[in-house]
Protein backbone atom coordinates (compact mmCIF):
# COMPACT_ATOMS: atom_id res chain seq x y z
CA UNK A 1 0.00 0.00 0.00
CA UNK A 2 1.63 3.38 -0.90
CA UNK A 3 2.23 6.02 1.87
CA UNK A 4 0.07 8.95 1.78
CA UNK A 5 1.98 12.25 2.25
CA UNK A 6 0.47 15.16 1.98
CA UNK A 7 2.72 18.48 0.92
CA UNK A 8 1.57 21.30 2.78
CA UNK A 9 0.41 24.71 1.07
CA UNK A 10 0.71 28.27 2.58
CA UNK A 11 -0.59 31.64 0.91
CA UNK A 12 0.71 34.47 2.91
CA UNK A 13 -2.04 36.54 1.54
CA UNK A 14 -4.48 34.42 2.86
CA UNK A 15 -4.60 35.43 6.55
CA UNK A 16 -6.30 32.14 8.06
CA UNK A 17 -2.99 29.99 6.36
CA UNK A 18 0.11 29.95 8.18
CA UNK A 19 1.44 29.50 11.80
CA UNK A 20 -0.58 31.00 14.84
CA UNK A 21 0.77 29.72 18.04
CA UNK A 22 3.58 27.65 18.74
CA UNK A 23 2.73 25.13 21.67
CA UNK A 24 5.09 22.73 24.49
CA UNK A 25 4.85 19.38 24.47
CA UNK A 26 5.80 16.27 25.33
CA UNK A 27 6.16 14.49 22.19
CA UNK A 28 7.31 17.14 19.55
CA UNK A 29 5.48 14.98 16.15
CA UNK A 30 9.05 16.55 14.64
CA UNK A 31 10.65 14.69 17.40
CA UNK A 32 13.20 17.62 17.91
CA UNK A 33 13.35 18.85 21.53
CA UNK A 34 14.01 21.86 22.97
CA UNK A 35 16.65 22.97 25.68
CA UNK A 36 16.51 25.25 28.51
CA UNK A 37 19.19 27.53 28.48
CA UNK A 38 20.41 26.58 31.75
CA UNK A 39 22.84 23.68 32.99
CA UNK A 40 24.41 22.77 29.87
CA UNK A 41 26.06 19.36 30.29
CA UNK A 42 27.04 18.37 26.39
CA UNK A 43 25.25 16.96 23.61
CA UNK A 44 22.05 16.37 24.95
CA UNK A 45 18.70 17.26 23.82
CA UNK A 46 17.55 18.76 27.47
CA UNK A 47 20.00 21.16 28.54
CA UNK A 48 20.62 24.45 30.22
CA UNK A 49 22.95 27.61 30.67
CA UNK A 50 21.65 30.40 32.38
CA UNK A 51 18.49 30.12 34.27
CA UNK A 52 18.67 34.14 34.43
CA UNK A 53 17.51 33.93 30.81
CA UNK A 54 14.72 31.70 30.85
CA UNK A 55 15.04 30.76 27.54
CA UNK A 56 13.85 27.85 25.48
CA UNK A 57 15.86 27.02 22.14
CA UNK A 58 13.89 24.48 19.95
CA UNK A 59 13.02 23.69 16.22
CA UNK A 60 9.41 24.71 15.38
CA UNK A 61 9.31 23.63 11.63
CA UNK A 62 11.71 20.69 9.63
CA UNK A 63 11.32 20.73 6.14
CA UNK A 64 11.16 17.91 4.50
CA UNK A 65 9.94 15.49 7.11
CA UNK A 66 6.84 13.22 7.14
CA UNK A 67 5.05 13.44 9.76
CA UNK A 68 2.94 10.95 11.03
CA UNK A 69 -0.93 11.80 11.56
CA UNK A 70 -3.63 9.52 13.52
CA UNK A 71 -5.47 8.47 10.27
CA UNK A 72 -2.06 6.77 8.94
CA UNK A 73 -1.03 9.48 6.71
CA UNK A 74 1.38 11.90 7.00
CA UNK A 75 2.43 15.36 6.25
CA UNK A 76 5.28 17.50 5.16
CA UNK A 77 6.31 20.70 5.40
CA UNK A 78 8.97 22.67 2.51
CA UNK A 79 11.73 24.51 2.74
CA UNK A 80 10.03 27.30 1.45
CA UNK A 81 6.90 27.13 3.13
CA UNK A 82 8.79 26.76 6.62
CA UNK A 83 10.52 30.21 5.61
CA UNK A 84 6.86 31.52 4.79
CA UNK A 85 5.66 30.25 8.11
CA UNK A 86 8.52 31.53 10.10
CA UNK A 87 7.99 35.19 8.31
CA UNK A 88 4.14 35.52 8.63
CA UNK A 89 4.53 34.62 12.36
CA UNK A 90 6.16 37.55 12.75
CA UNK A 91 4.25 39.91 10.48
CA UNK A 92 1.35 39.29 12.32
CA UNK A 93 2.48 39.50 15.59
CA UNK A 94 1.83 36.09 16.81
CA UNK A 95 4.93 35.96 19.11
CA UNK A 96 2.71 35.82 22.46
CA UNK A 97 1.13 33.44 20.88
CA UNK A 98 1.94 29.92 23.31
CA UNK A 99 0.36 26.68 25.06
CA UNK A 100 0.53 23.42 26.87
CA UNK A 101 -0.48 20.51 24.86
CA UNK A 102 -2.19 22.27 22.23
CA UNK A 103 -5.18 23.35 24.89
CA UNK A 104 -6.74 26.08 24.46
CA UNK A 105 -5.73 28.13 26.83
CA UNK A 106 -3.15 30.72 26.01
CA UNK A 107 -0.51 30.99 28.27
CA UNK A 108 0.92 34.42 30.12
CA UNK A 109 4.85 35.54 29.89
CA UNK A 110 5.60 33.75 26.92
CA UNK A 111 7.50 35.01 24.08
CA UNK A 112 9.05 34.29 20.95
CA UNK A 113 11.89 36.62 20.84
CA UNK A 114 14.59 35.10 18.59
CA UNK A 115 13.90 33.19 14.97
CA UNK A 116 16.40 31.91 11.96
CA UNK A 117 16.47 29.50 9.56
CA UNK A 118 19.04 27.30 9.21
CA UNK A 119 21.21 27.71 6.00
CA UNK A 120 24.04 25.37 7.33
CA UNK A 121 24.16 22.74 9.99
CA UNK A 122 27.46 22.25 10.18
CA UNK A 123 28.04 26.38 11.92
CA UNK A 124 24.65 27.04 13.11
CA UNK A 125 24.12 27.81 16.58
CA UNK A 126 21.90 25.34 17.44
CA UNK A 127 24.80 23.14 16.65
CA UNK A 128 26.90 24.71 19.88
CA UNK A 129 23.77 24.59 21.89
CA UNK A 130 23.44 21.52 21.97
CA UNK A 131 20.99 20.42 19.75
CA UNK A 132 21.01 17.49 17.34
CA UNK A 133 19.59 16.73 13.94
CA UNK A 134 18.99 20.14 12.55
CA UNK A 135 18.76 20.37 9.29
CA UNK A 136 19.21 22.92 6.32
CA UNK A 137 15.70 25.14 6.08
CA UNK A 138 14.73 24.08 9.95
CA UNK A 139 12.66 26.93 11.72
CA UNK A 140 14.87 27.79 15.08
CA UNK A 141 12.96 29.15 17.74
CA UNK A 142 13.95 30.57 21.30
CA UNK A 143 11.38 31.72 23.78
CA UNK A 144 11.39 33.81 26.92
CA UNK A 145 9.65 31.87 29.31
CA UNK A 146 8.88 34.66 32.35
CA UNK A 147 6.20 31.80 33.67
CA UNK A 148 7.42 29.54 36.31
CA UNK A 149 5.12 26.75 36.06
CA UNK A 150 5.92 26.15 32.57
CA UNK A 151 9.60 26.83 32.81
CA UNK A 152 9.75 24.07 35.71
CA UNK A 153 7.56 21.92 32.82
CA UNK A 154 10.58 22.15 30.71
CA UNK A 155 13.50 21.51 33.28
CA UNK A 156 11.62 18.73 34.50
CA UNK A 157 11.20 17.04 31.14
CA UNK A 158 7.39 17.21 31.47
CA UNK A 159 7.25 19.23 28.13
CA UNK A 160 10.19 18.23 25.21
CA UNK A 161 9.87 20.64 22.19
CA UNK A 162 7.59 23.18 20.19
CA UNK A 163 4.82 22.00 17.95
CA UNK A 164 3.20 24.58 15.85
CA UNK A 165 -0.43 25.18 15.76
CA UNK A 166 -1.63 26.28 12.14
CA UNK A 167 -3.71 25.87 9.12
CA UNK A 168 -2.12 24.45 6.09
CA UNK A 169 -4.07 23.67 2.58
CA UNK A 170 -3.04 19.98 1.68
CA UNK A 171 -1.20 18.55 -1.63
CA UNK A 172 -1.54 15.39 -1.80
CA UNK A 173 1.56 13.12 -3.26
CA UNK A 174 -0.10 10.24 -3.98
CA UNK A 175 -1.73 10.53 -7.78
CA UNK A 176 -5.18 9.00 -8.84
CA UNK A 177 -5.10 7.77 -11.77
CA UNK A 178 -5.64 10.10 -15.22
CA UNK A 179 -8.84 9.08 -15.54
CA UNK A 180 -10.47 9.55 -11.97
CA UNK A 181 -13.30 12.42 -13.02
CA UNK A 182 -14.02 15.03 -9.99
CA UNK A 183 -17.60 13.11 -9.79
CA UNK A 184 -15.57 9.78 -8.63
CA UNK A 185 -13.53 11.82 -5.80
CA UNK A 186 -16.30 12.88 -4.51
CA UNK A 187 -18.20 9.29 -4.31
CA UNK A 188 -15.09 8.11 -2.38
CA UNK A 189 -15.81 10.54 0.37
CA UNK A 190 -16.85 8.83 3.70
CA UNK A 191 -18.11 10.12 6.94
CA UNK A 192 -14.91 10.52 8.67
CA UNK A 193 -14.02 12.76 5.55
CA UNK A 194 -17.11 14.61 6.32
CA UNK A 195 -16.56 15.18 9.89
CA UNK A 196 -12.66 16.42 8.86
CA UNK A 197 -14.67 18.95 6.61
CA UNK A 198 -17.00 20.01 8.80
CA UNK A 199 -14.38 20.60 11.51
CA UNK A 200 -12.33 22.81 8.96
CA UNK A 201 -15.39 24.87 7.79
CA UNK A 202 -16.37 25.41 11.50
CA UNK A 203 -12.69 26.69 12.29
CA UNK A 204 -12.21 28.62 8.92
CA UNK A 205 -15.52 30.64 9.56
CA UNK A 206 -14.81 31.12 13.14
CA UNK A 207 -11.41 32.54 12.27
CA UNK A 208 -11.69 34.41 9.15
CA UNK A 209 -12.25 38.25 9.00
CA UNK A 210 -15.17 37.77 6.53
CA UNK A 211 -17.26 34.56 4.76
CA UNK A 212 -15.05 34.87 1.45
CA UNK A 213 -12.01 34.83 3.12
CA UNK A 214 -13.16 31.91 4.75
CA UNK A 215 -14.65 30.07 1.58
CA UNK A 216 -11.35 30.99 -0.23
CA UNK A 217 -9.34 29.02 2.31
CA UNK A 218 -11.74 26.31 1.99
CA UNK A 219 -11.74 25.96 -1.49
CA UNK A 220 -7.78 25.80 -1.46
CA UNK A 221 -8.59 22.64 0.60
CA UNK A 222 -10.64 21.08 -1.80
CA UNK A 223 -8.32 21.52 -4.97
Amino acid sequence: MDKVVYDLDFNEKIDLEGVFSISLVSTPAIKSNFITLSEQTGKQQLSAIDDDKRLLVGAALIPNQAILRKDGSYIRFSEEVVRKSMEAFFQRDYQKNSNIEHTEDNLSGMCVVESWIVDDPKVDKSVNLGLEGIVKGTWMVVMKVDNEEVYQLAKEGKVKGFSIEGMFPERTEVKLSQDKELADKIADLDMEDLDALSDICEAAIGMADSKEEALEFIKRILM
